[in-house]
Parts: C-alpha cells; sequence; structure tokens
C-alpha cells in the first residue's frame, strides 16, 4: 500500500500537479477552523525532491504573483 503524502499548501499542491505528481484526495483540515482544505499525493522520493524544488522555483512563485495580482 502506497503511502500518503499530505500538502497543506494551495500553492504547493499546483506546483505538484504542474510537475505531473497526481492529486489523490482533498479534504478537510480537520486540525483547522476556517473551512481549510489538505491535498492528498502518493508518497514517493520524487514528489519529496519536487517539494525541496518548489522553494528554489523563482519563476514559479513570480508566475503565481502575477496571477494573483491579475496581469
Amino acid at each position: 500500500m502506497t503511502e500518503t503524502l499530505v500538502v497543506h499548501s494551495r500553492k504547493l499542491a499546483i506546483y505538484l500537479q504542474c510537475r505531473g505528481f497526481l492529486l489523490v484526495g482533498v479534504e478537510p483540515d480537520l486540525k483547522s477552523n476556517n473551512n481549510r482544505k489538505v491535498f492528498l499525493f502518493n508518497d514517493s522520493d520524487a514528489i519529496r525532491r519536487a517539494m525541496i524544488q518548489y522553494k528554489k522555483d523563482k519563476s514559479f512563485h513570480a508566475f503565481l504573483t502575477q496571477m494573483a495580482e491579475g496581469r
């Protein structure tokens, strides 16, 4: 059975999907009182490496900023 990785950040979840990782579920965040969601992915070494790369990916963060500003 494959372990599930829980992602709390919507931006990280989008990044992982853009990198080809399949979102396997979305559930309410039981630790949150304000209707937040958690995003579920199959855990692997590859997805862990992508999560590290996410922190360094300036072009992706710039793209998200532009989208938020409506450019």
